[in-house]
C-alpha cells in the first residue's frame, strides 16, 4: 500500500497565495486547512475531477484560478474546491502560481473509463472521510455516515461547526464519491454504507 498523499507545503502556499490574489485579496480560510488536514471538499462530483484534469492535459502554460472558473461555468468557491480536492488526490499541482497537471494526473488521463475509477478510490482511500469509513466498514457489517462524523469529530476533523449539516455533508460526499469509485455500497432505503467486497 503506498503511503498517505501529503502536498508539499511550498505547494500549499503558493495555492493560498494564488487563491488570495485571484480573489480580490480575500483569503479563502478554508483551503489550506483542509488541504493539509486530507479533508475532502464537499460539494464535488467525480466528474469534475475528470473534467478538470482533461482540460489541463497538453497545456504548455499554466493556468490561473480565475480562468479555470471561467472555462469550467463555475465560480471561485466551487473552482477553489475543486482545486482543493484535485490536490488532495495528487492529480494537480500549484508552481509559479499556476495550475498543472501533475504525473498522476496524466496518469489519470490516459486510462479508460472503469480505470479512472479504479485510480480514484485508490486516492479516496487515503483521506478523510472516506478512510474512517473503510475502517468502520471493515468491522462492522453496515454504517450510517454520522458515525464517520463522530469519530472524525473526536479527532477535531469538520467540514461544518452545526453538527447537523456536518452530517449532511460527509453523507453526500460519500455517497457522490463511494458509489462512484466502488468504494462503498450504499444502499437508500436503509441509509447504509457496507464494503464491496
Amino acid at each position: 500500500m503506498s503511503p498517505p498523499f501529503k502536498p508539499k507545503e511550498e505547494d500549499l502556499r503558493q495555492v493560498v497565495e494564488l487563491q488570495v490574489r485571484e480573489s480580490g485579496g480575500v483569503e479563502p480560510s478554508g483551503l489550506e486547512g483542509d488541504v493539509k488536514k486530507g479533508l475532502f471538499p464537499a460539494e464535488i462530483e467525480p466528474e469534475q475531477i475528470i473534467e478538470l484534469t482533461e482540460l489541463l492535459t497538453g497545456q504548455d502554460v499554466g493556468m490561473d484560478v480565475l480562468k479555470l472558473g471561467k472555462i469550467l461555468g463555475i465560480g471561485i468557491d466551487e473552482t477553489t474546491r475543486l482545486l482543493n480536492a484535485s490536490q488532495i488526490l495528487g492529480f494537480t499541482k500549484i508552481h509559479d502560481g499556476c495550475i498543472w497537471l501533475s504525473d498522476r494526473g496524466t496518469e489519470l488521463n490516459s486510462l479508460p473509463r472503469s480505470e479512472k475509477r479504479h485510480l480514484l478510490r485508490e486516492r479516496l482511500s487515503l483521506v478523510e472521510p472516506f478512510r474512517t469509513a473503510i475502517e468502520i466498514a471493515g468491522q462492522v457489517k453496515s454504517l450510517e455516515s454520522s458515525k464517520v462524523t463522530d469519530i472524525l469529530s473526536l479527532k477535531e476533523l469538520r467540514w461544518a461547526e452545526d453538527d447537523e449539516l456536518n452530517d449532511l455533508l460527509v453523507h453526500d460526499i460519500l455517497v457522490d464519491w463511494a458509489i462512484f469509485t466502488g468504494l462503498l455500497e450504499y444502499d437508500g432505503k436503509t441509509d447504509r454504507f457496507t464494503l464491496i467486497s
